[in-house]
């Protein structure tokens, strides 16, 4: 099936250049990003496969938390060809907007070598069908075979969701207790009913985009909650980075008929990680739990997307 043909956008075959017969490449696997026949990842080189591109991130991230990185600046030339032979980038990487978190640096690559995208929460809760669509693009036009979701150690969106779920879970307990001392009161019971409800969660606090990015991240923080079977509020912030992270990547699945047709031909795998910031160390996490359930979904669009693509149909 082929995708985004009038879309006016550029091929990856449009932009190969054939280098010429003498031209070598000049960077060992095993040094860095892959083969570069240039220099730098151009559309001269071949796609990796997603096996070849974990284990060029992994050594990436192992030279990053030994300190023996490699990756350095962009002289003249590369610069320019990457300009004029466009991207091909060895992995499509969706991280945390954190400033502590570093896609690149982390795995020691240069411009060029990987497609990343980054939000607070590393989520597809907001503005999904920017962050949807980008992954379809690389995988699509750019022809990375690996996307990894990569969530962090101390993230500041996950432990804010937490806060927010624990809170309204307190309330929650709060209020019905209240109700039940109600009910059994004989005297003035609508009055100690609503004097004993202390205010809302949130009700002084002025409405943002903000607070609805960590509201629909609340679910990811009741999930880790239920699966540790409670704890404290670091723990279940803790758990929750990794299950937000499989969150993203099953959505993902479930509403990219590009992206799930892609995995389940097996050109594309889509994985987990989580970087630790005092280690700098990435674990790699590997597929979804539900992937193989959710190769079987039927979605195509995003929710918010919706009634835009009928609009378009």
């Amino acid at each position: 099936m082929a995708y985004y043909q009038n879309t006016g956008l550029p091929t990856a075959a449009s932009m190969v250049v054939t280098p010429a017969m003498n031209d070598v490449s000049q960077e060992d696997p095993s040094e860095g990003f892959g083969p570069s026949r240039l220099g730098v990842r151009t559309t001269v080189d071949e796609p990796l496969s997603a096996s070849q591109a974990i284990e060029v991130l992994q050594a990436g991230n192992r030279r990053f938390v030994q300190g023996d990185v490699k990756a350095g600046g962009l002289g003249p030339d590369m610069r320019r060809a990457l300009a004029s032979h466009g991207q091909r980038p060895v992995a499509t990487v969706i991280g945390c907007a954190d400033s502590r978190c570093p896609v690149e640096q982390l795995f020691d690559a240069r411009p060029g070598d990987l497609f990343v995208l980054r939000n607070a929460g590393n989520t597809c809760t907001h503005a999904e069908g920017s962050m949807v669509g980008s992954v379809e693009y690389s995988v699509a036009i750019l022809e990375t075979k690996m996307i990894l979701v990569l969530g962090h150690t101390g993230c500041g969106a996950i432990m804010g969701a937490t806060k927010l779920f624990l809170e309204r879970s307190t309330q929650k307990y709060i209020e019905m207790t209240c109700r039940k001392d109600a009910q059994e009161s004989t005297d003035q019971s609508t009055e100690a009913s609503e004097s004993a409800q202390p205010p809302q969660p949130g009700c002084c606090k002025k409405k943002s985009t903000l607070l609805g990015l960590l509201d629909a991240l609340v679910p990811v923080a009741e999930q880790a909650c239920v699966e540790l079977e409670g704890g404290s509020t670091e723990e279940i912030a803790a758990h929750a980075v990794k299950v937000n992270v499989w969150r993203t990547i099953n959505f993902l699945l479930s509403y990219s008929l590009i992206i799930r047709e892609k995995v389940a031909s097996g050109e594309v795998e889509l994985q987990g990680a989580v970087y630790n910031m005092s280690s700098g160390a990435v674990e790699f996490l590997g597929k979804s739990p539900k992937q193989e359930k959710l190769l079987n979904h039927d979605g195509h669009v995003v929710p918010s997307m919706g009634g835009l693509a009928r609009q378009v149909s």
